[in-house]
């Protein structure tokens, strides 16, 4: 079975099926390490969790998950993105844009099968260490991996519920009893990922006591209260108390009670590989441009560059979203649009156009786009955002990708204090972003229902292109109105709001139809 073959795919620990000593000679090779005799001390317990890091956000499964499969699925379908001159080369990308992929998509399986590869590992590092004794380890160590290990099983349970409608729950290991096992409602798989992330953050440490790339206190909280304020977002699920509890988990993060967040003044340092874990970084994917000693590198960058500067054509942007991002004219204090918009995006302008100081890889948008396209490309726009200062001649680099930054936590407070009707302190939060990382003035609005609709729009101008929009839209019930807006004629949310379950769990897993 297909989750059987999960749970065997790390021969380190996985080991052996247990044989009835009946039937078969009772042997061991003395140099095999099986899943009984792997975890025998804390060096174990460390290299096992490492195991269950490897899997984020598909990371181990690098072409089909991290790199092709994780931006096409979350980039093409936001109705702010479109496919690069590239991708028509592709017909598995273009049926994810195209709304009209079928559950025997690779990506979809490769998504599925490689976060439950993460749970199954997780739960092995929660039971095994859990069984481990202060002769083996420390208990300060103990409560530390096994908190990791829980948030980390939060985690991609939490990926898959927003992206499947529904999905298997795994919070043990497999026997051969609980292989095909049903699908849980919706209701039920917030429970258990709610009960993760609380775990969590009674176990782990502050950001200040933490390696650098771990979860920490602060991990665990923002993201209890982002799937708070996802369930409050589910029709399926919601309850009135979810926005006060989203509320209650980012407070601590917030006021500084979890470790020391603040907002980075240069937004486009955060994106560019020159200021990695710093200040705003609350979880972060990390990557390393390979060495003698280890290979753990990434090039998102070609697949989000245009040819023109290197890269491989893989995606654009919308002119609908350089036009959101322009809309409240040029109010920056530096007499520029949002500065926001520059670190997300580059397209035919003035700023990008000014030959005395060139901001893309050295040269004029007219420029490159002359020498690629032969013409000024007037109605293209690009992404800006994830790509280091130079694409050209970079092949596999070390930039990380921050998985949960410290403004989307404060623009998730304020969502939450905007819903309870704590709206002025919701207006503060927002201003503080748009002065530090927009060099924007204070919003004017001030009821309840205009600053939900800043939010939307602060949203965007902030998080574009860090696999939020989508999931958003869902969960304000926007789906179908932007897709319409954005053209996209094939989209209808009742069909495409969530992936299908992949035809290989359906024939794998009996309990499943």
């Amino acid at each position: 079975m297909k989750i059987l073959n999960k749970v065997l795919a790390i021969a380190l620990f996985t080991g052996f099926i247990s044989c009835n000593d009946d039937e078969f000679l009772d042997q061991s090779s003395p140099d095999q390490l099986t899943s009984s005799s792997f975890w025998r001390d804390a060096k174990d317990a460390r290299e096992g969790l490492t195991a269950v890091y490897s899997e984020l956000e598909s990371r181990s499964n690098f072409w089909d998950g991290w790199q092709e499969g994780r931006p096409v699925v979350e980039y093409f379908r936001s109705d702010y993105s479109l496919p690069g001159p590239d991708a028509a080369n592709y017909s598995h990308w273009m049926s994810m844009f195209n709304f009209n992929y079928t559950n025997g998509h690779i990506f979809i399986k490769v998504l599925w099968e490689t976060n439950y590869k993460g749970i199954n590992f997780a739960n092995q590092v929660i039971t095994k260490v859990g069984e481990m004794g202060p002769d083996k380890i420390s208990a300060d160590e103990k409560k530390q991996i096994i908190g990791e290990a829980t948030f980390l099983r939060g985690y991609y349970h939490f990926k898959l519920l927003t992206l499947f409608e529904q999905i298997i729950l795994r919070e043990e290991l497999p026997t051969a009893s609980t292989l095909d096992k049903a699908l849980a409602s919706r209701p039920e798989a917030w429970e258990m990922i709610i009960n993760d992330f609380k775990n969590a953050s009674t176990m782990l440490s502050n950001k200040e006591n933490t390696e650098v790339g771990r979860a920490t206190k602060g991990a665990a909280l923002a993201y209890l209260g982002k799937v708070y304020l996802h369930k409050a977002g589910d029709p399926s699920s919601s309850e009135g108390t979810d926005y006060q509890n989203a509320i209650d988990a980012f407070k601590p993060v917030v006021e500084g009670n979890t470790g020391s967040y603040a907002l980075v003044n240069d937004y486009f340092s955060l994106f560019n590989g020159q200021n990695e874990n710093n200040s705003e970084s609350v979880f972060e994917l990390q990557f390393k441009t390979g060495d003698a000693t280890s290979w753990n590198a990434t090039r998102l960058h070609a697949f989000i560059g245009d040819w023109s500067i290197g890269g491989w054509g893989g995606l654009e942007a919308t002119k609908a979203l350089e036009a959101t991002m322009k809309s409240e004219g040029q109010i920056a204090s530096n007499g520029l649009y949002d500065n926001r918009l520059y670190g997300t995006l580059y397209f035919r302008d003035d700023y990008y156009n000014d030959s005395s100081t060139p901001r893309m890889q050295g040269y004029t948008w007219d420029q490159l786009m002359n020498w690629q396209y032969s013409n000024t490309n007037d109605n293209k726009v690009y992404y800006r955002k994830w790509l280091p200062n130079y694409v050209w001649n970079n092949s596999y680099i070390g930039l990380n990708v921050t998985l949960m930054r410290y403004a989307d936590v404060l623009l998730m407070y304020a969502e939450s204090l905007n819903e309870v009707s704590r709206t002025s302190e919701a207006i503060s939060i927002i201003n503080n972003i748009r002065n530090i990382h927009g060099l924007m003035p204070p919003i004017t609005v001030s009821s309840q229902a205009d600053v939900k609709q800043q939010l939307i729009h602060e949203r965007t101008m902030e998080l574009s292109l860090e696999s939020v929009r989508f999931f958003d839209l869902r969960r304000w019930g926007m789906l179908d109105q932007a897709m319409q807006a954005a053209g996209r004629t094939n989209f209808n949310a009742t069909n495409h709001s969530y992936l299908p379950i992949p035809l290989s769990e359906i024939n794998n897993n009996n309990a499943v139809n």
